[in-house]
Formats: structure tokens, sequence, C-alpha cells
């Protein structure tokens, strides 16, 4: 498993962009591409890898994955509505869904990573 990575590299068609994970609020696939979004909100990066590699990337950089198109930073969660299958709520608005296999595991994850039960 390793020591969390600090920074990851995303290939585009002009640059390699060196990007902090820290300031990763979540990804979102689109078949074999993945679009990340920043804390920032200022920019989205596209590249060509399917988002299942970018989770065996982050895995141990407090990222879980709710849906399969998507794959969240945890330091960005504001909430989990318990409603039908739940959302998650990021600390910039953004709702991201969570699908009904793994509403299960995403509480276990946040009951067990919060202090207060």
């Amino acid at each position: 498993m390793g020591n969390p990575l600090k920074k990851i590299s995303l290939s585009t068609r002009n640059f390699i962009h060196l990007i902090k994970v820290e300031n990763i609020l979540y990804c979102q696939s689109n078949n074999s591409y993945t679009t990340f979004f920043f804390n920032d909100n200022k920019e989205t990066i596209t590249v060509s890898v399917s988002i299942k590699k970018i989770e065996e990337q982050l895995c141990n950089n407090n990222f879980i994955r709710p849906h399969q198109s998507y794959l969240v930073n945890t330091l960005y969660i504001k909430s989990l509505s318990k409603i039908s299958d739940g959302e998650l709520l990021l600390a910039n608005g953004t709702y991201i869904p969570v699908s009904s296999r793994k509403k299960k595991a995403i509480l276990h994850f946040l009951k067990q990573s919060s202090q207060i039960q």
C-alpha cells in the first residue's frame, strides 16, 4: 500500500500537470476519461485514464468511491443524505450520488473517520 501521495501527475494532450492530491475535490468518470475537479473551483483537468486506475493511485489518500462514476476526497465531505440511496454534499456545494451498493460502506467509513458517533 505504501505512503500517501503528495502529488499526482495528470497528462493531457499538451501538458503534464503536477497536482497536490489534497487539492483534488473529486473525480468524475466518462467512459475511459476522468475529469478532476479541484477545491478552488477554477479549472478542471480531463485525462484519458479510467477512474479505476485513478482510484488505485489514490486509495491511500482519503478517497472513497461512492458511485461507479465518482471518486471523492473525504476531506471535503460536509454531509451524507440518508434519504433513498443518498448523496454526499461537498464543501463547494456539489452533490455526489451514492449508489445503493456502496451506501453501507460509505456510512461505515464516515462513522469510522469521525470522533463523534
